[in-house]
């Protein structure tokens, strides 16, 4: 991808912003969109520092489900805790409806 960016940048005598997990704007530009506040926005992920510690640093509620991606212990890597650590994404959905 770096190529292709650095191609567009040369062609167009702009500089590209490259947006993704986890950086802060990638997710307060969703948040955005929905019209919703960061605070009432909960991010299911299982890639810790991606999905949940991208979602927390941007000031949303983070749940890291330990399925997929996930490895134990990865949550204590992140520099603030997620907000739920759970088994599976079906204990996420109870949690959220409790």
């Amino acid at each position: 991808m770096g190529p292709f960016v650095v191609g567009l940048e040369y062609a167009s005598g702009k500089t590209a912003t490259v947006l993704g997990k986890p950086a802060p704007a990638f997710f307060k530009l969703a948040v955005e969109s929905l019209g919703c506040r960061p605070e009432d926005v909960v991010v299911i992920g299982d890639d810790a520092e991606a999905d949940v510690g991208g979602a927390m640093s941007a000031g949303l509620q983070g749940i890291l489900v330990q399925t997929g991606k996930y490895q134990p212990g990865q949550e204590k890597n992140l520099l603030q805790r997620p907000t739920h650590v759970v088994q599976n994404l079906r204990a996420a959905s109870e949690l959220l409806l409790s």
